[in-house]
């Protein structure tokens, strides 16, 4: 690899990183965020939100952008707006400002993203450019690692602010370093058209998705309010597929999205995700609520799966190029899947280290299949449009974790409200409404043990215990399930001829 090859991958992956370390991080600071603007954490949770929504939305956008206007603009775009808007919500004064900020730094996100995966496709030979995308991968899943220890420490003894704060310098040094040394990319040739409308029914669309998923464990899926959105994203996105047909200067241009091997990998992407975020969510809740972890420890003990996807993404780049997409997929979505069972038949009868085996394996399986399938799925379309094709790649990542969140919630309040209520009744305890919300707010929400033992006395809290760690555990168990079988049906898919992967540039 030539010296300028590798000052690429260092500038791309401060950029990756920051992302990622950004994501995590944030969501460690939320308490401190909530206290200190005296708000909700109804309020407070739209600071993740809010940017997890303009990045999906806009992804798809930004990275037609990329590919028509030149990737090293889109990036230097992406970092100025990041840094800017993670400067004005460090700086700010209420909550509605940082949320605001927040969604400004999605944008950027947004616009980063893509053109990261186009700039570093487009820098190395064909034999390389698995190595590659997970080399980047990796570089994310290191973020993702460190950013509940950088969140933790940071807020612990600086300040929540400087969880935006210390954005601004590494912005600043990955676009010193992408001035100097990354030479400018392949554009689309000939007019650079804007396909306005196509931006406009597809940001529709994915925001009344993307918002619909966020509030439907709120709402409920049968409220009319996530049927409308729902309903909404089926008609506009129907819209947004009848329009993009009609022009060769799309949004997504049709041998984009009549690429069959392309959108069998992005759909792929749908079953790999729902266990991933259901694991980054729930196990950390189980080990604070249960363990009496803190939320920096909490956060920790995620750190082994996460570090596992970070080694294993530029391994799976070298193996990818001997075993071929088909089976390197399937092997990671296999190991997936065996970790998820072993979590949910081995992992809940101990502490953390019975976890410890299905989260590493799990974390190899995400290793292997989440860097594979996205160089399966730029390596479909011609290099012109690979900014675009890793746009559309993580927009189905977010998407689909959301879905698959949204419906492993569901499940695991179902399964829990119910069995927790089936065991207070048979062992003869009787409780008021308000001891029963907050049980319950405990085992589903935010409700704290200090509660429960100011409502029932440590005495009667430890006979109650048992009762709600075992509705909680049902619950995570049928929900993670579900996961397991999504990833099954992925395997399935991965390994089946038509999602063979067609040969570079005949897109």
């Amino acid at each position: 690899m030539t010296r300028q090859q590798i000052l690429t991958f260092i500038a791309m992956g401060i950029g990756i990183g920051v992302i990622a370390v950004d994501i995590a991080s944030v969501n460690v600071a939320l308490p401190a965020i909530e206290k200190d603007f005296t708000t909700t954490v109804d309020t407070v949770q739209w600071v993740v939100n809010g940017y997890a929504l303009s990045f999906g939305v806009l992804m798809v956008t930004c990275g037609r952008i990329a590919d028509t206007f030149g990737r090293r603009k889109a990036f230097f775009l992406g970092l100025t707006v990041f840094a800017l808007a993670s400067l004005v919500g460090g700086l700010a004064n209420t909550a509605s400002v940082l949320i605001g900020a927040r969604v400004v730094q999605g944008v950027g996100a947004a616009l980063l993203w893509p053109s990261i995966i186009g700039i570093i496709y487009s820098a190395v030979s064909e034999e390389q450019k698995g190595f590659a995308v997970g080399l980047m991968l990796g570089s994310a899943g290191v973020g993702n690692a460190a950013g509940p220890l950088v969140g933790g420490v940071l807020t612990e003894f600086a300040t929540w602010r400087w969880v935006l704060f210390v954005n601004v310098p590494l912005c600043i040094a990955a676009g010193f370093l992408t001035y100097l040394e990354v030479p400018k990319q392949k554009v689309e040739e000939g007019k650079k058209y804007v396909d306005y409308l196509g931006i406009l029914t597809v940001s529709i669309s994915l925001v009344s998705l993307m918002y619909a998923l966020n509030m439907s464990t709120t709402w409920g899926w049968t409220s009319y309010k996530t049927i409308s959105l729902l309903v909404l994203f089926a008609v506009v996105m129907f819209l947004f597929v009848r329009l993009e047909r009609r022009t060769e200067e799309a949004l997504i241009p049709p041998d984009v999205m009549s690429n069959l091997p392309f959108m069998m990998q992005s759909t792929t992407m749908f079953a790999v995700i729902p266990a991933l975020f259901g694991l980054l969510l729930y196990m950390p809740q189980y080990f604070e609520k249960f363990f009496g972890y803190s939320p920096l420890l909490s956060g920790a003990s995620l750190v082994p799966m996460l570090l596992m996807f970070a080694v294993m993404s530029p391994v799976s780049g070298k193996i990818y190029g001997r075993m071929g997409q088909r089976y390197t997929i399937f092997t990671g979505m296999l190991l997936i899947l065996l970790g998820t069972i072993i979590i949910i038949v081995f992992g809940f009868g101990g502490g953390f280290y019975g976890f410890l085996p299905g989260l590493l394996i799990s974390g190899v399986g995400f290793g292997f299949a989440v860097p594979s399938i996205t160089t399966a799925a730029v390596g479909s379309v011609r290099e012109s449009r690979t900014s675009l094709a890793g746009g559309i790649v993580y927009m189905f990542q977010l998407v689909g974790g959301a879905l698959g969140l949204a419906i492993v919630t569901t499940i695991f309040t179902d399964v829990a409200k119910s069995d927790a209520a089936r065991r207070i009744t048979s062992s003869g305890l009787v409780l008021s409404e308000k001891h029963q919300a907050d049980v319950l707010d405990f085992v589903l929400g935010s409700g704290s043990k200090a509660t429960l033992i100011s409502d029932f006395g440590a005495s009667r809290l430890s006979d109650l215990m048992p009762h709600i760690q075992h509705s909680y555990v049902m619950g995570l168990k049928y929900g993670l399930g579900f996961a397991a079988v999504i990833v099954a049906i992925g395997a399935f898919v991965a390994i089946s001829p038509i999602g063979k992967k067609r040969k570079t540039g005949s897109a």
